[in-house]
């Protein structure tokens, strides 16, 4: 092996190293790794996939996510790279959003029912929806 064809070699190799993998990071679409961040960091539920996805889509729209390109390197990083919510803001945001649009507060945080969405939750727009309330819950026995 001469050193020409060594360095040809090495340097083919060193470029599919770094061309694979950003290939399927180009493919992957916003809205599927929004997709995978919550079924994912939400893993112990029972998820409703239709349902993830059609939040998905509604969050999505008109979202300075979609118009931000850093914003969208930060979502697909933490998709490909599997970052949790105790290390991204954006992460977090997006899941709490999710929980706060779905039934899960409604059927009193019970795991073993099927999660499944309402509608996104917009406070400025609709603020008497209120998963929060008292109303859901149990009284607390003193």
């Amino acid at each position: 092996m001469n050193r020409r064809y060594f360095l040809r070699l090495t340097g083919l190799a060193g470029a599919a190293t770094i061309a694979l993998p950003s290939l399927g990071y180009i493919s992957t679409s916003l809205k599927d790794a929004a997709v995978g961040v919550i079924m994912n960091e939400l893993s112990y539920l029972k998820l409703d996939k239709p349902g993830v996805e059609q939040f998905v889509d509604d969050y999505l729209r008109g979202h300075y996510i979609t118009t931000s390109m850093k914003a969208k390197f930060n979502l697909m990083s933490c998709y490909y790279l599997g970052v949790n919510a105790t290390k991204s803001l954006t992460i977090t945001k997006l899941v709490q959003t999710y929980l706060v649009s779905t039934d899960f507060f409604l059927n009193k945080m019970d795991e073993s029912k099927t999660v499944k969405y309402i509608n996104r939750n917009m406070p400025y727009k609709m603020p008497c929806y209120n998963p929060f309330s008292f109303l859901y819950y149990p009284s607390a026995s003193s």
